[in-house]
């Protein structure tokens, strides 16, 4: 559906195949089964002070890229605004978050594991990001035994010229039955 590389700050000089295709979109059916469920577009750690769940994912940033900045398309759609770009590639400007910023992350990531009230954290990172493993792994232990599972995914290369250290990240999967 869209001609990027990963994100929409890197739009592909040709057309991709998939980006040719026509395609539906449907409203969503709600039933008075999906009645109860909820969406939030607000500050992770703010949020978690004002909810209780029973199951908590959580995606967060693992580097120092934007989600918000660098999916600006989605970003504009879910805002339904008509925010002022910049750059090349017409980017939006985005507060940065905690979780992009290596001096700031795994404090913020400590706040919102430890102020969850949920039963049951979910918590989907990779092997590059600026929270270690370790680091992950020692946080959720606060909360109750994290059991991880990982898969292995070959890396997206933007180009062919450029050299790169590994061919390959780890994405893990973190699981918390909260105990504690």
């Amino acid at each position: 559906m869209a001609n990027t590389a990963s994100v929409y700050g890197a739009y592909l000089k040709q057309f991709k195949g998939s980006a040719r295709r026509y395609f539906v979109v449907k409203a969503l059916e709600l039933t008075p089964e999906s009645s109860d469920c909820r969406v939030y577009n607000e500050d992770a750690n703010q949020l978690i002070e004002q909810i209780e769940c029973d199951i908590l994912y959580l995606d967060p940033p693992y580097n120092h890229r934007q989600y918000g900045a660098n999916d600006h398309v989605l970003e504009t759609i879910a805002r339904y605004d008509s925010p002022k770009l910049r750059g090349v590639t017409g980017l939006r400007d985005y507060p940065r978050s905690d979780y992009c910023k290596p001096k700031a992350a795994q404090a913020a990531f400590t706040r919102l594991i430890e102020s969850a009230r949920a039963k049951h954290i979910l918590v989907s990172y990779n092997d590059e990001g600026i929270i270690s493993f370790e680091e992950t792994c020692d946080i959720l232990r606060r909360r109750g035994e994290p059991k991880t599972f990982q898969q292995v995914y070959n890396r997206f290369k933007a180009d062919n010229g450029r050299d790169y250290k590994r061919s390959e990240t780890i994405e893990y999967l973190h699981y918390v039955r909260v105990i504690r």
